[in-house]
């Protein structure tokens, strides 16, 4: 009985990582990220023509560490672009 308690318990708090579709304009930020919860981690793929500063100034809860990869060396390949990394919250 505890332990039934305990996972489900543990579960509730755990939140899933979302992952949304490379964000290739501003505009396309609100219906890319519609898959997302509040408090979910949040792995955004972006082009280079968004800011990751506005993107991190939307989406990502400030109170907690924000991880940024920008490589614009591999822009071409599949599944590549700017990388964010942080929990949604958006404001």
């Amino acid at each position: 009985m505890i332990l039934i308690f305990f996972f489900s318990f543990n579960e509730s708090l755990s939140k899933k990582i979302c992952e949304p579709p490379i964000i290739k304009s501003e505009k396309e930020i609100i219906s890319a990220l519609k898959v997302c919860d509040p408090g979910d981690k949040l792995l955004v793929r972006f082009d280079l023509k968004v800011q990751s500063e506005r993107l991190i100034v939307k989406l990502c809860d400030l109170e907690h560490t924000i991880i940024t990869k920008e490589d614009i060396g591999i822009i071409h390949k599949r599944k590549s672009g700017l990388l964010l990394i942080c929990i949604y919250e958006p404001s």
